[in-house]
Protein backbone atom coordinates (compact mmCIF):
# COMPACT_ATOMS: atom_id res chain seq x y z
CA UNK A 1 0.00 0.00 0.00
CA UNK A 2 1.32 3.42 -0.99
CA UNK A 3 2.24 5.74 1.84
CA UNK A 4 0.48 9.06 2.32
CA UNK A 5 1.62 12.64 2.78
CA UNK A 6 -0.98 14.39 4.96
CA UNK A 7 -1.02 18.18 5.03
CA UNK A 8 -3.07 20.33 7.42
CA UNK A 9 -3.51 24.09 7.52
CA UNK A 10 -5.24 27.20 6.22
CA UNK A 11 -5.14 28.80 2.75
CA UNK A 12 -1.33 28.55 2.69
CA UNK A 13 -1.80 24.78 2.57
CA UNK A 14 -5.19 24.32 0.87
CA UNK A 15 -5.52 23.56 -2.83
CA UNK A 16 -6.66 26.30 -5.18
CA UNK A 17 -9.74 24.33 -6.14
CA UNK A 18 -12.41 24.74 -3.44
CA UNK A 19 -13.68 21.61 -1.70
CA UNK A 20 -17.31 20.99 -2.62
CA UNK A 21 -19.64 22.19 0.13
CA UNK A 22 -16.85 23.99 2.04
CA UNK A 23 -16.69 27.80 2.19
CA UNK A 24 -13.69 29.06 0.22
CA UNK A 25 -12.86 32.72 1.03
CA UNK A 26 -10.58 33.17 -1.98
CA UNK A 27 -12.65 31.46 -4.66
CA UNK A 28 -13.14 34.61 -6.77
CA UNK A 29 -9.42 35.44 -6.82
CA UNK A 30 -8.55 31.89 -7.76
CA UNK A 31 -11.09 31.95 -10.59
CA UNK A 32 -9.30 35.00 -12.00
CA UNK A 33 -5.92 33.34 -11.46
CA UNK A 34 -7.18 30.26 -13.33
CA UNK A 35 -8.09 32.44 -16.31
CA UNK A 36 -4.65 34.08 -16.16
CA UNK A 37 -3.06 30.60 -16.25
CA UNK A 38 -5.00 29.64 -19.37
CA UNK A 39 -7.77 27.70 -17.66
CA UNK A 40 -5.67 25.36 -15.53
CA UNK A 41 -4.55 26.01 -11.96
CA UNK A 42 -1.03 24.89 -10.99
CA UNK A 43 -0.27 22.33 -8.30
CA UNK A 44 0.24 23.58 -4.74
CA UNK A 45 3.31 22.71 -2.67
CA UNK A 46 1.76 19.64 -1.00
CA UNK A 47 0.90 18.02 -4.35
CA UNK A 48 4.36 18.82 -5.70
CA UNK A 49 6.03 17.39 -2.61
CA UNK A 50 3.95 14.22 -2.75
CA UNK A 51 5.07 13.65 -6.33
CA UNK A 52 8.70 14.32 -5.44
CA UNK A 53 8.81 11.78 -2.59
CA UNK A 54 6.47 9.38 -4.43
CA UNK A 55 3.70 9.53 -1.82
CA UNK A 56 -0.01 9.91 -2.41
CA UNK A 57 -1.21 13.24 -1.01
CA UNK A 58 -4.16 13.97 1.24
CA UNK A 59 -4.43 17.74 1.55
CA UNK A 60 -6.76 18.48 4.48
CA UNK A 61 -6.12 22.24 4.46
CA UNK A 62 -9.06 24.64 4.26
CA UNK A 63 -8.81 28.37 3.55
CA UNK A 64 -9.69 30.61 6.49
CA UNK A 65 -9.07 27.91 9.10
CA UNK A 66 -8.17 28.70 12.68
CA UNK A 67 -5.76 26.53 14.64
CA UNK A 68 -8.78 24.87 16.24
CA UNK A 69 -9.94 23.78 12.80
CA UNK A 70 -6.47 22.64 11.83
CA UNK A 71 -6.32 20.40 14.89
CA UNK A 72 -9.78 19.09 13.95
CA UNK A 73 -8.50 18.31 10.44
CA UNK A 74 -6.01 15.98 12.10
CA UNK A 75 -8.63 14.41 14.39
CA UNK A 76 -10.70 13.53 11.32
CA UNK A 77 -7.95 11.34 9.84
CA UNK A 78 -5.78 10.33 12.82
CA UNK A 79 -7.23 6.80 12.89
CA UNK A 80 -6.11 5.99 9.33
CA UNK A 81 -2.52 7.23 9.60
CA UNK A 82 -0.13 4.32 9.19
CA UNK A 83 3.56 3.48 9.51
CA UNK A 84 5.92 5.55 7.32
CA UNK A 85 3.27 8.18 6.50
CA UNK A 86 4.42 11.82 6.71
CA UNK A 87 2.36 14.66 8.19
CA UNK A 88 2.95 18.40 7.77
CA UNK A 89 1.04 20.95 9.86
CA UNK A 90 0.88 24.59 8.78
CA UNK A 91 -0.32 26.44 11.89
CA UNK A 92 -1.95 29.82 11.36
CA UNK A 93 -2.61 33.12 13.14
CA UNK A 94 -3.42 32.94 16.84
CA UNK A 95 -6.01 35.69 16.30
CA UNK A 96 -8.36 33.36 14.41
CA UNK A 97 -10.94 31.50 16.46
CA UNK A 98 -14.30 29.73 16.06
CA UNK A 99 -17.58 31.14 17.36
CA UNK A 100 -21.13 29.89 17.34
CA UNK A 101 -23.20 31.88 14.86
CA UNK A 102 -26.23 32.51 17.06
CA UNK A 103 -28.39 33.39 14.07
CA UNK A 104 -27.76 30.14 12.18
CA UNK A 105 -26.66 27.84 15.03
CA UNK A 106 -23.44 26.81 13.27
CA UNK A 107 -19.72 27.13 14.03
CA UNK A 108 -17.89 29.72 11.93
CA UNK A 109 -14.31 30.96 11.83
CA UNK A 110 -13.71 34.57 12.82
CA UNK A 111 -10.68 36.21 11.27
CA UNK A 112 -8.99 39.38 12.59
CA UNK A 113 -10.09 41.38 9.53
CA UNK A 114 -13.62 39.95 9.46
CA UNK A 115 -16.43 42.28 8.45
CA UNK A 116 -19.39 39.94 9.02
CA UNK A 117 -19.97 40.85 12.68
CA UNK A 118 -23.66 41.51 12.12
CA UNK A 119 -24.17 37.95 10.87
CA UNK A 120 -23.01 36.28 14.08
CA UNK A 121 -25.44 37.51 16.72
CA UNK A 122 -22.62 39.24 18.62
CA UNK A 123 -21.74 42.91 18.70
CA UNK A 124 -18.66 44.20 16.93
CA UNK A 125 -17.31 45.38 20.30
CA UNK A 126 -17.65 41.94 21.87
CA UNK A 127 -15.78 40.18 19.08
CA UNK A 128 -13.08 42.84 18.92
CA UNK A 129 -12.49 42.40 22.65
CA UNK A 130 -12.11 38.65 22.13
CA UNK A 131 -9.57 39.29 19.36
CA UNK A 132 -7.57 41.51 21.74
CA UNK A 133 -7.68 38.74 24.35
CA UNK A 134 -6.54 36.18 21.78
CA UNK A 135 -3.41 38.25 21.14
CA UNK A 136 -2.09 37.35 24.62
CA UNK A 137 0.99 35.11 24.28
CA UNK A 138 -0.36 32.60 26.80
CA UNK A 139 -2.78 31.34 24.15
CA UNK A 140 0.23 29.91 22.34
CA UNK A 141 0.49 27.22 25.03
CA UNK A 142 -2.82 25.74 23.90
CA UNK A 143 -1.51 25.04 20.40
CA UNK A 144 1.80 23.81 21.78
CA UNK A 145 -0.14 21.26 23.84
CA UNK A 146 -1.86 20.04 20.66
CA UNK A 147 1.52 19.79 18.94
CA UNK A 148 2.93 17.76 21.82
CA UNK A 149 -0.01 15.35 21.63
CA UNK A 150 0.25 15.05 17.84
CA UNK A 151 3.98 14.36 18.04
CA UNK A 152 3.46 11.56 20.57
CA UNK A 153 0.64 9.87 18.64
CA UNK A 154 2.42 10.10 15.27
CA UNK A 155 5.61 8.66 16.76
CA UNK A 156 3.68 5.71 18.23
CA UNK A 157 2.25 5.00 14.77
CA UNK A 158 5.72 4.88 13.21
CA UNK A 159 5.00 7.93 11.05
CA UNK A 160 6.79 11.32 10.92
CA UNK A 161 5.48 14.81 11.55
CA UNK A 162 6.72 18.29 10.68
CA UNK A 163 5.33 21.68 11.69
CA UNK A 164 5.58 25.19 10.30
CA UNK A 165 3.71 28.44 10.93
CA UNK A 166 2.61 30.99 8.34
CA UNK A 167 3.43 33.91 10.65
CA UNK A 168 6.00 32.16 12.89
CA UNK A 169 4.25 33.42 16.05
CA UNK A 170 4.34 30.00 17.66
CA UNK A 171 7.94 29.08 17.05
CA UNK A 172 9.67 32.43 17.45
CA UNK A 173 8.23 32.79 20.95
CA UNK A 174 9.11 29.26 22.01
CA UNK A 175 12.59 28.38 20.79
CA UNK A 176 12.74 25.36 23.13
CA UNK A 177 10.36 23.58 20.76
CA UNK A 178 12.62 23.98 17.77
CA UNK A 179 14.11 20.70 16.59
CA UNK A 180 14.11 18.78 13.31
CA UNK A 181 10.30 18.52 13.37
CA UNK A 182 9.92 22.30 12.90
CA UNK A 183 10.45 23.89 9.50
CA UNK A 184 11.77 27.40 10.17
CA UNK A 185 13.96 29.98 8.46
CA UNK A 186 17.55 28.73 8.24
CA UNK A 187 19.00 32.13 7.30
CA UNK A 188 20.20 34.12 10.39
CA UNK A 189 19.92 37.39 8.46
CA UNK A 190 16.22 36.82 7.76
CA UNK A 191 15.14 35.29 11.08
CA UNK A 192 12.78 38.20 11.89
CA UNK A 193 10.88 37.65 8.64
CA UNK A 194 7.86 35.35 8.56
CA UNK A 195 8.47 32.05 6.76
CA UNK A 196 6.02 33.02 4.01
CA UNK A 197 7.74 36.39 3.64
CA UNK A 198 11.13 34.70 3.51
CA UNK A 199 10.06 32.29 0.76
CA UNK A 200 8.92 35.31 -1.27
CA UNK A 201 12.35 36.97 -1.26
CA UNK A 202 13.79 37.85 -4.70
CA UNK A 203 16.93 35.78 -4.01
CA UNK A 204 14.93 32.64 -4.76
CA UNK A 205 13.77 33.93 -8.16
CA UNK A 206 16.80 35.40 -9.85
CA UNK A 207 16.36 38.76 -8.15
CA UNK A 208 12.69 39.12 -9.11
CA UNK A 209 9.55 39.28 -6.99
CA UNK A 210 7.21 36.67 -8.41
CA UNK A 211 6.33 34.18 -5.65
CA UNK A 212 2.84 35.47 -4.91
CA UNK A 213 -0.15 35.55 -7.25
CA UNK A 214 -0.26 39.36 -7.24
CA UNK A 215 3.35 39.51 -8.46
CA UNK A 216 3.15 36.64 -10.92
CA UNK A 217 0.11 38.25 -12.58
CA UNK A 218 1.66 41.74 -12.52
CA UNK A 219 -1.21 42.97 -10.37
CA UNK A 220 -4.02 41.53 -12.51
CA UNK A 221 -5.09 39.35 -9.57
CA UNK A 222 -4.77 40.98 -6.16
CA UNK A 223 -3.94 38.00 -3.96
CA UNK A 224 -1.03 37.55 -1.55
CA UNK A 225 -1.08 33.74 -1.61
CA UNK A 226 1.63 31.81 -3.37
CA UNK A 227 1.38 31.41 -7.12
CA UNK A 228 2.96 28.68 -9.23
CA UNK A 229 6.57 29.75 -8.64
CA UNK A 230 5.99 30.38 -4.94
CA UNK A 231 4.57 26.89 -4.45
CA UNK A 232 7.52 25.33 -6.28
CA UNK A 233 9.93 27.25 -4.05
CA UNK A 234 8.00 26.32 -0.90
CA UNK A 235 8.00 22.65 -1.89
CA UNK A 236 11.74 22.68 -2.53
CA UNK A 237 12.41 24.39 0.82
CA UNK A 238 10.26 21.87 2.70
CA UNK A 239 11.75 18.94 0.77
CA UNK A 240 15.28 20.05 1.62
CA UNK A 241 14.43 20.14 5.33
CA UNK A 242 12.51 16.87 5.41
CA UNK A 243 15.03 14.97 3.28
CA UNK A 244 17.80 16.10 5.63
CA UNK A 245 16.05 14.89 8.79
CA UNK A 246 13.67 12.10 7.71
CA UNK A 247 14.50 8.60 8.87
CA UNK A 248 11.72 7.29 6.60
CA UNK A 249 12.98 8.86 3.36
CA UNK A 250 16.58 7.98 4.17
CA UNK A 251 16.07 4.27 4.84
Amino acid sequence: MMNTLYTFGCSFTAEYNPIEGVYHPFENQYDRYKKFKGGKLPLVWSELLGKKIEYQTMNCGVGGSSNYSIFRQYINVCDIIKKDDILIFGWTSMLRFPVINLNENIVIELLPNATNYSDTGYSKTTLEEVIVNRSHPLWVNEVLDWIKLINMVVKDKGAEVYHWCSDDTLFNQHSKFIDERYIVIDDPESIKTSLMGYLNLPKFFGGLLKARIVEETNGEVIDDHMGEYGHINQMEYFYKHIKKHSKILNK
